[in-house]
């Protein structure tokens, strides 16, 4: 365990968020691990599970089993757009306390408010709540209905939650792998331009939150994988763990 108390935050990305554990899991093999946690989509799945106690393999083993961020997982709703209810189902059977106050790090997860167009961030109540409402990538699930407000994706107002840690600990650690390249797209259709926007939009905020951080890591190639690609999970954890291995030496001076 490192001296110094560090906080982690873990960006958005779908299925990209596998790279977060295989990244994870070189940290805690070589004792770094956080005491404050901030997530967004994918990253608030994986950093409520860290939370929770269980270590990053574990977490991978979880997300092949209940299909994380698979199509074939998805319940289409009336409207065209799919059900939340699977990160629900999913939260509520291995964290069935489902309340912040009772993970082992606090925790921060952002949503964002469709009806004032606001961010909201979660450390308190109910765990799948704030989690499947962060994980509603826009035009792909339903908003998640909380009182007055619709919620969905929090990275489109903030998909590096950085700053919401960077006074409770000594270091940031940021993890992304929401990365956006030039586009090779050659012929443009009303999908690929939908999925374009949404990345582009999402990933706007992401620039100015890598300034706060002490450590970034950015595993290289992780945006070639699409948002539901499910069946590289082992592939994308790899790259996450073996370019947190290639670093080594970078993250060894960082616990000191």
């Amino acid at each position: 365990m490192s001296k110094k108390s560090i906080g982690l935050a873990l960006s958005g990305g779908g299925i990209r968020g596998m790279a977060h554990l295989g990244v994870l899991q070189y940290l805690y093999e070589i004792g770094i691990q956080p005491t404050v946690i901030s997530g967004t989509s994918a990253g608030s799945l994986a950093g409520v599970f860290l939370a929770a106690g269980f270590e990053p393999k574990e977490i991978l083993e979880i997300g092949k089993k209940e299909k994380f961020f698979s199509r074939s997982s998805l319940k289409l709703k009336s409207g065209g757009l799919f059900s939340t209810y699977v990160f629900e189902r999913i939260l509520n059977k291995y964290i069935p306390h489902d309340d912040f106050d009772q993970l082992n790090i606090p925790t921060y997860v952002t949503a964002t408010n469709l009806v004032n167009a606001e961010l909201v961030v979660f450390d308190k109540g109910s765990i799948a709540t704030a989690v499947k409402a962060s994980c509603a990538v826009p035009l792909v699930f339903e908003p998640v209905h909380l009182k007055d407000a619709y919620l969905c994706d929090g990275g489109l107002l903030n998909n590096f939650p950085t700053n919401l840690i960077k006074d409770k600990c000594d270091k940031v650690i940021g993890i992304n792998v929401s990365n956006i390249p030039k586009s090779s797209i050659v012929k443009w259709s009303y999908k690929t331009i939908i999925e374009r926007i949404v990345k582009v939009s999402i990933n706007y905020n992401v620039e100015d939150k890598k300034q706060l951080c002490d450590l970034y890591i950015e595993p290289p190639k992780i945006e070639t994988y699409g948002t539901f690609d499910f069946s590289k999970i082992d592939e994308i954890y790899k790259a996450g763990y073996d370019y947190a291995k290639e670093r080594n030496d970078e993250l060894l001076s960082f616990l000191n």
